[in-house]
């Protein structure tokens, strides 16, 4: 493993647009939440024994050959920006902001692997990637944690299962999310309801940011509400057929428009094009909420000017952290308000 300086402009693999119900699903992350049997939980942890389990759980990556060509990154030697940076990219999390002492993450090139150390739990593996695909990548994580398992002993209760810091991750320790974009739902007033009946088959609902944040561009945040009581396949099952039902009810909305109110439809996306391509200020949430009308116009096909992809690329570009790393210097809200206005004029004429 080596530190490396992070790229900019890259688009991460969960914005690659491609992947089954990719037209809803924007990218699915499963996580599994691990703590180290002879370690306190980091909420008890010193500042001395978070880093001895840094060291430790480095030290085993170190030893597991599939691992070599990951890079580190050490949250207390990193730059903040740099840290804001990979919180945008979702390869670590929020949480790691402001957390004091050794911790950070381990991550592959693609940002598709990714294992937080020291977070909320000592261990949080995750694979996230673009569309809807968690089977598969519960297979990759299930080796890997199986790998690392054998390198460290994690702390488990026969009757209880894994043991995290939270008790509604006790039991797997997985934790399914889903990005989903259902502007469809939005605009014929049906989103309630059928994340209503969502939450009824297990299933939490949080905003583009996370939790705490509100809804901006339709993009929901969809994941299990417990992880105790029934093994991982079966958690995948459950959110699976939930997250299809959704997709499922989405594509019908967009279907229903498309038939009773295309001219309004194409209004409201071009409308939107045109504020993008010549605002010269533009919010984070503003561009999201714009950008949401555009990718619903290229999915239903009144919008070609743009991919999904490039869109994508760009939704990551306009980003705070990004913005500044773009631009090569920090700047304060209006400042990162007009260049974001600037750098999306730019991109939509390339």
């Amino acid at each position: 493993m080596s530190v490396s300086a992070i790229k900019i402009g890259e688009v991460p693999a969960w914005l690659g647009a491609k992947g089954p119900d990719g037209d809803v699903v924007v990218s699915t992350r499963l996580r599994l939440a691990r703590n180290l049997s002879n370690h306190r939980f980091p909420v008890a942890a010193s500042q001395h024994e978070r880093k001895d389990v840094f060291e430790e759980v480095l030290g085993a990556l170190k030893r597991i050959e599939s691992f070599h060509n990951f890079t580190s990154y050490n949250f207390r030697r990193l730059p903040r920006l740099d840290q804001q940076l990979l919180v945008e990219e979702r390869v670590a999390s929020p949480d790691l902001l402001g957390i004091e002492g050794e911790r950070g993450v381990v991550s592959d090139s693609a940002h598709r692997i990714n294992i937080m150390i020291n977070e909320e739990d000592h261990l949080r593996m995750q694979c996230i990637d673009s569309g809807c695909g968690p089977e598969s990548m519960f297979d990759l994580l299930d080796a890997i944690d199986t790998t690392m398992g054998e390198k460290l002993s994690f702390a488990y209760d026969t009757r209880r299962g894994f043991l995290t810091s939270c008790p509604t991750n006790a039991g797997t320790g997985m934790r399914v999310s889903y990005l989903v974009h259902l502007p469809g739902l939005v605009l014929t007033k049906t989103a309630d309801q059928v994340l209503q009946a969502a939450a009824q088959m297990g299933v939490c609902t949080r905003g583009f940011f996370g939790e705490h944040a509100g809804i901006v561009g339709a993009f929901f945040q969809l994941s299990n509400q417990a992880a105790l009581g029934i093994g991982e396949k079966e958690f995948i099952k459950q959110t699976r057929s939930a997250i299809r039902t959704i997709a499922g009810c989405e594509r019908e909305s967009r279907e229903k428009i498309m038939h009773n109110a295309k001219t309004e439809l194409e209004d409201k996306v071009w409308r939107a094009y045109g504020i993008i391509a010549y605002a010269t200020t533009l919010s984070v949430g503003e561009f999201l909420n714009l950008s949401s009308a555009l990718r619903l116009g290229i999915e239903v096909g009144i919008f070609e000017k743009l991919t999904v992809r490039r869109l994508n690329r760009i939704m990551l570009l306009v980003l705070p952290a990004h913005m500044q790393a773009y631009v090569g210097r920090t700047m304060n809200d209006d400042d990162i308000n007009r260049e974001r206005a600037d750098l999306v004029r730019t991109l939509f004429k390339e």
